[in-house]
């Protein structure tokens, strides 16, 4: 079990609370996770700058725990290494905050079981297949339609507290996507999507992140290898040191990317340290 419980605190000492627009609907969210059988307290908001720091926030000065927050716009979005995630009212956003008292080579294994839990939310509500493009985004198409980023605190040797964040472009945004991104991103409806969908798929995303942490398969990488999309394919791999070619050939039992370079030797990405270009 990653999860003991949770303190009721009111949330509006972290953010400004704003009514959930018309289409979006937090009982109808909480009725399905519900029925799904979802474990984790769930509070859902209209907007906030981000998910994740509203959570971090919680997580010091609370003792929540197993607690999701969902959103439908983000004014702030960040993903990994400080970009900027464009989160406009056409996606849902949600962090969930655990604390899972393990060692903290364990933490990496957040992130790909979000990923997994994701593609199968995806699958669950529509007839799309989702692949994943090591670390943590997920592809349909080619095309990016999630991105995610866990963010941990170690106190004496455990991973003291994890927030989970996600963000799933569930319709084209109005105007499209911004230039610098246009040609890379994707949606999982080209129109809006339909009635009813967003507290679906929330909801599904709520009991699939449950059912992998509750029952600690999170650490069990099968099935994020077998659906990465970069396995056999040449990629460029971008380090602090500069870039190099190489060819993803395997994800090992940590989740490292195994790529075979040029030369025939072959290394291990990690993902603080790498990120890939295919």
């Amino acid at each position: 079990m990653l999860f003991t419980g949770a303190v009721c605190v009111p949330l509006s000492i972290f953010y400004e609370v704003n009514f959930m627009p018309n289409g979006f609907d937090e009982q109808k969210i909480r009725a399905y996770a519900e029925k799904f059988g979802c474990g984790y307290e769930i509070d859902v908001i209209a907007e906030t700058d981000s998910t994740n720091n509203v959570l971090k926030k919680l997580a010091v000065t609370t003792d929540k725990d197993g607690y999701l927050l969902i959103a439908r716009r983000q004014t702030a979005g960040r993903g990994r290494l400080g970009r900027s995630f464009f989160s406009p009212d056409s996606g849902v956003y949600m962090s969930l905050l655990i604390r899972p008292n393990t060692p903290p080579e364990q933490t990496l294994f957040f992130t790909t079981a979000a990923a997994v839990a994701v593609c199968r939310a995806i699958e669950r509500t529509t007839k799309l297949t989702a692949q994943i493009k090591w670390v943590n985004d997920v592809y349909i198409g080619g095309k990016k339609v999630c991105g995610i980023l866990c963010e941990s605190a170690i106190e004496h040797d455990k991973t003291a507290w994890t927030v989970v964040g996600i963000g799933v472009n569930l319709a084209h945004p109005k105007g499209g996507f911004p230039p610098e991104i246009a040609d890379k991103a994707a949606a999982l409806f080209e129109g809006e999507a339909p009635e009813g969908f967003e507290e679906k798929f929330s909801a599904a995303l709520a009991y699939e992140l449950f059912r992998l942490y509750f029952d600690g398969s999170f650490t069990d990488v099968n099935e994020y290898r077998s659906r990465s999309m970069l396995i056999g394919r040449e990629i460029t791999a971008v380090t602090a040191a500069g870039e190099r070619p190489c060819r993803a050939i395997g994800i090992d039992s940590a989740a490292a990317l195994i790529v075979e370079y040029p030369d025939g030797t072959r290394g291990y990405l990690n993902s603080g340290e790498v990120s890939v270009r295919f």
